[in-house]
């Protein structure tokens, strides 16, 4: 025997159980709500500031997704060449009710310029952009509600440049699951795409809405919809490439039986509308890729274009429960590149872990060898197709600390053929 070490996370090695077995699970991470150190300096007169005109009863909210996650965000939305202090906090009598207020520098001190009131108990994200191509920007804040991160409502803001008035004046409401923000008619002037709850009607129920800003009236307005396909139980996550320019949309689905789906759509800048994409037999390619377990869309060969996960059972394998004497079938994931009207694969077969991918074994490999995962033992043994039903080497996973495991790979020397040997070498490699 022989052993080949080498270290894994724990929370990766619990992902793959749950997706070697199909079952699923979301996670989601929650930034505590705090109050920094005392600043000093520039920081400091910020600080003061603010204070000075909510009050000191307060705490401090920090967004918990996006490039900006601290609750005192600077930036200079509009364009005077001097940064605006954007704070987001809650009131202590009413934790529940989240704000956004704005401090302003005119040259010596650091003033209101006006404070609303959220769509949430949460900042989910916030981020800039500039929808109508002029100088300013627009804020663009996602509120959500801590129990229910999937339902949220993006609120665009304008910073007006008058003292004469609330300095943060609202454009546009929009209750959504998820959103995108890019130019897909190539105009230069950003459109913004979400995935909308159409639930009041079961044939539909979620939809891909776009609007865009009209530069006339400074409002923005309804571009087109697409339906989703009618299974769909949920949009859990949006991944997208530009590639035969234009942009393509890869929407990772939860349907109502259990599995999941890409939608993949296109837009059609000449006719302004989103689109399914089809083969020459005339299916559509999200069709094609229906899945047993939460596996998402990804550049898993960073090449700057999504592959698309499929799966299959792997015949002969199977996930062992011994104290409930259950087995589940194993899956198996193929990753596949889009071209043109087609999912081209890749040939390979892939195991997920929450750090990335990982190549779990070629297809050949498939063929001639089949896998039982014992879960008590956590130990996946490899069987050659033969009669011989001893196992030609096992993976077992052993914990060495709280975040961490170890994989030992023991290898019956004379039952290795040339493939095996250079596979295992492969994967302790990649491990």
């Amino acid at each position: 025997m022989r052993s080949i070490r080498s270290g894994l996370r724990l929370a990766a090695l619990m992902f793959a159980v749950v997706m070697l077995s199909s079952c699923s699970f979301y996670s989601f991470t929650v930034d505590s709500l705090i109050r920094p150190p005392k600043l000093t300096g520039k920081n400091a007169l910020i600080e003061q500031a603010f204070e000075n005109a909510v009050g000191a009863d307060v705490f401090l909210i920090s967004p918990i997704s996006g490039d900006y996650r601290t609750a005192f965000t600077t930036f200079d939305v509009d364009a005077d060449g001097v940064d605006e202090t954007l704070v987001f906090y809650a009131k202590k009598e009413s934790p529940n009710e989240a704000h956004l207020h704005l401090l302003k520098y005119d040259g010596e001190n650091w003033y209101s310029g006006g404070d609303i009131t959220g769509n949430g108990s949460e900042v989910y994200s916030v981020a800039f952009y500039n929808f109508d191509q002029q100088a300013s920007y627009e804020v663009a804040v996602c509120w959500t509600v801590s129990d229910t991160r999937r339902n949220k409502t993006l609120s665009l803001y304008r910073v007006a440049d008058t003292q004469e008035q609330s300095e943060l004046i609202p454009l546009s409401v929009t209750q959504l699951y998820d959103y995108l923000i890019l130019d897909f008619d190539s105009d230069g002037q950003p459109e913004l795409m979400y995935l909308m709850d159409n639930s009041s009607d079961p044939e539909q129920p979620f939809k891909v809405n776009m609007i865009k800003m009209d530069r006339s009236d400074e409002a923005f307005h309804f571009v087109c919809e697409l339906p989703l396909h009618q299974s769909v139980n949920l949009p859990v996550h949006i991944s997208y490439d530009f590639r035969f320019q234009r942009y393509t949309l890869y929407i990772d689905c939860l349907n109502t039986d259990s599995s999941y789906m890409t939608e993949i759509l296109y837009y059609d800048t000449d006719n302004a509308v989103f689109a399914r994409i089809q083969n020459e037999q005339g299916i559509d390619l999200s069709e094609l890729t229906v899945r047993n377990t939460q596996v998402y869309c990804a550049d898993i060969d960073n090449d700057k274009l999504i592959e698309v996960p499929t799966q299959q059972v792997w015949e002969g394998a199977s996930v062992l429960f011994p104290e409930t004497d259950t087995a589940l079938p194993m899956y198996v994931t193929a990753f596949y590149k889009r071209q043109e009207q087609e999912l081209v694969s890749k040939n390979n077969t892939y195991f997920y872990a929450p750090e990335g991918y990982f190549r779990f074994c070629a297809d050949p490999f498939l063929e001639s060898y089949f896998a039982v995962y014992d879960a008590a033992q956590t130990t996946l043994f490899v069987y050659a197709r033969d009669e011989d039903q001893q196992p030609v080497f096992s993976l077992k996973y052993v914990p060495l600390a709280e975040k961490e495991a170890a994989f030992y790979v023991e290898i019956d020397e004379p039952a290795i053929s040339q493939f095996t040997e250079q596979y295992i070498k492969s994967l302790a490699e990649i491990l």
